[in-house]
């Protein structure tokens, strides 16, 4: 007997097509095998279903910057479950406590016993998992808090330290001086001279301290007020940046702190220190427009003006720009803003 022969069957070019069920699927894969609990045994939240009537649990991991800005999407979950826990760093906890109250239960680590959860979900897969409506959560609103007797503390410390009425925050100036700093291919000298002596002006340095770092030598004119050994976690880094006037930035976990705070950013960039590429409503979210302007730092000690904000216009810039811009805030500045 003659075998029959076979019959080629065409697949159409739209079935080979990934379907978004599996694309998040292979997201909330990716984001498990990234988690700090990797062996969690709640299946992974992916997005849809019911889930009025369930707990979910989100483990926060990252870089301090991703985390911050991530943190907005706990309050729409906590509206879609019942239920949400979060694990994260010691050094956010207290800051997720603050800002979202009793809507979120905060927990120190992963409970033996996890009969109490239905879902997990990674915090940096959060926001793909809630849908597009993600993208609008908080636009141009504040979502930190920090308690009104720490905030207090702080400003309390302000007034009777700071010599001028206009408090700037400056975080990444050390790391952009040759000798300090934790990435040597990254640093490069950067004159920041100009923005520095900018009168009527007390600055703040924000962010870690580079481990064996000394105290920086600058003139006896600028007013620069460094309690960073005073802090314990981000929540206190938080309290005192909420009293700021301003925060001038190179970093972007203060970026984020001051922004979900409702504090005016400004972010400096190089040319050396390369930002992620960031998608919509992936790991990495991008800095609101509100209250944020960007200045470039230009290879040269020429001056170029970039105007506000950069990069829009696609032109470099220089620390000069953010010096004739810091001028006229504090010339306008007539007490405390905040």
């Amino acid at each position: 007997m003659t075998k029959p022969p076979q019959r080629a069957i065409h697949v159409p070019m739209s079935d080979t097509r990934p379907q978004p069920d599996a694309i998040a699927h292979a997201w909330a894969r990716v984001g498990a095998a990234l988690s700090p609990h990797p062996d969690c045994p709640l299946p992974t939240w992916t997005g849809g279903g019911d889930t009025l009537h369930r707990h979910l649990l989100v483990i926060g991991s990252g870089h301090d910057g991703d985390l911050v800005s991530q943190l907005r999407y706990l309050e729409m979950a906590s509206a879609r479950f019942r239920k949400v826990g979060f694990i994260g760093p010691a050094n956010v906890r207290r800051l997720v406590e603050w800002s979202m109250g009793e809507r979120v239960v905060v927990i120190s680590r992963l409970p033996r016993d996890v009969s109490d959860w239905d879902l997990r979900c990674p915090i940096g897969t959060l926001a793909r998992a809630l849908g597009p409506q993600a993208a609008s959560t908080h636009a141009g609103r504040p979502h930190l808090r920090v308690t009104m007797t720490a905030a207090r503390h702080w400003r309390d410390r302000l007034a009777a330290a700071a010599q001028h009425g206009l408090c700037v925050g400056f975080a990444g100036y050390d790391d952009t001086t040759p000798g300090v700093g934790s990435h040597p291919g990254a640093r490069r000298r950067v004159n920041f001279a100009p923005l520095l002596r900018v009168p009527g002006v007390s600055w703040v340095p924000l962010g870690q301290r580079a481990p064996g770092e000394a105290d920086i030598a600058l003139p006896a004119s600028i007013d620069w007020i460094d309690w960073r050994a005073d802090f314990d976690d981000l929540a206190d880094e938080a309290s005192l940046i909420d009293n700021l006037d301003l925060v001038i930035s190179l970093q972007p976990p203060q970026a984020h702190l001051a922004q979900g705070l409702g504090v005016p950013v400004w972010q400096l960039t190089t040319p050396t220190v390369q930002m992620p590429e960031r998608e919509p409503h992936g790991p990495f979210e991008p800095f609101e427009p509100f209250d944020t302007a960007r200045f470039g730092i230009a290879d040269t000690g020429d001056e170029q003006d970039c105007g506000m904000p950069w990069p829009r216009d696609g032109r470099p810039g220089s620390v000069d720009a953010a010096a004739r811009a810091l001028i006229a805030m504090a010339t306008e500045f007539q007490g405390w803003t905040r």
